[in-house]
């Protein structure tokens, strides 16, 4: 997410229970083999990957897919999906450009009644290295993005009525390049919405806000009939209603994230995430302060949530 500075602490421990490894914070240790919410070892490891070193924070800007686009390549394809990358310029200055790559994944529908596109959308950049520090971004965005992961392995089995395109975008941070390039090649008329996922992870208020336009009010009650585990679910219908709801003046939600670009193309859009994060764009936006237990709640509700809009028969919503 581009906008402010962001603090949640966390102890994390590891708990070992048959061969099961698992990360928790120390407040809420759990019996990892026991639990029906047993955290995803596959979620943990991707977020684990795309916060590691290796990944150096995940700056944009490079002639090829940095190592954050091609992990995010190989998982999706390993997936079974149809997968591609998309190759865009941005200004970095007023006379120098630098190269993004969007990476676009696609499930098709797979009923005889085929309604409009779904995309859902998260952005896998962050700010990258400064001297020796590196911005890892645990919470932004690589929550958002092992999100798309972890939705990909779920809806490749679902019923589809609509096509979903799972987009991870490049250069978000530097003023939603990726999205903005994405939706200016789609014809509108052929999408249904966006769902846009960025910073996940839950602080101590345990609060998911959804902030969406008006005209997705069918999809909002579809949402808002879906059960709540571990958390609490706060729906904003306009930026002013989602800075009442989190208690801050200072952000324009509405220009805070990718579904800027998909509202401007004119899609009605659902924009999930956590609200403020004291960690926001520092080097403590780190793995080991994520809640992983409340993180991997609201992971499977936002699957279950979509599974529900694709299931739905074509006037179900309208």
């Amino acid at each position: 997410m581009s906008f402010l500075n962001l603090t949640m602490t966390a102890t994390v421990i590891k708990a070992n229970c048959n061969g099961c490894k698992l990360w928790l914070r120390i407040s809420t240790i759990i019996l990892c083999c026991a639990s029906p919410f047993a955290v995803s070892q596959q979620l943990f490891d991707d977020l684990a990957t795309l916060t590691s070193p290796a990944h150096a924070g995940r700056s944009a800007g490079s002639d090829e897919p940095n190592l954050s686009a091609q992990f995010l390549f190989a998982r999706f394809t390993q997936l079974g999906l149809q997968t591609e990358y998309q190759r865009f310029s941005f200004k970095t200055g007023f006379t120098s450009e630098a190269t993004g790559h969007n990476v676009v994944a696609k499930l098709p529908c797979n009923t005889p009644r085929c309604g409009k596109a779904i995309v859902v959308s998260a952005h896998y950049d962050h700010l990258g290295t400064k001297g020796s520090k590196i911005y890892a971004g645990a919470n932004d965005n690589a929550s958002g993005t092992a999100a798309l992961l972890a939705l990909a392995q779920q809806l490749k089995t679902a019923k589809r009525y609509y096509p979903i395109i799972l987009l991870a975008t490049d250069a978000e941070e530097k003023g939603l390049h990726g999205a903005k390039h994405y939706a200016s090649k789609i014809n509108s008329t052929e999408y249904a919405l966006n769902i846009n996922l960025d910073m996940l992870a839950l602080n101590q208020k345990s609060t998911l806000y959804v902030m969406h336009s008006r005209t997705a009010k069918p999809y909002v009650e579809v949402l808002a009939r879906l059960p709540v585990h571990d958390f609490k679910l706060k729906l904003a219908s306009s930026p002013q209603r989602m800075r009442r709801l989190v208690g801050t003046e200072r952000v324009d939600w509405l220009k805070a994230s990718d579904h800027y670009a998909f509202h401007k193309a004119g899609l009605p859009y659902l924009y999930f995430g956590m609200g403020e994060d004291k960690h926001h764009h520092s080097v403590k936006d780190t793995l080991e302060q994520i809640d992983f237990k409340k993180y991997q709640h609201v992971v499977n509700f936002i699957n279950d949530f979509i599974v529900a809009l694709l299931d739905c028969p074509l006037d179900c919503t309208s």
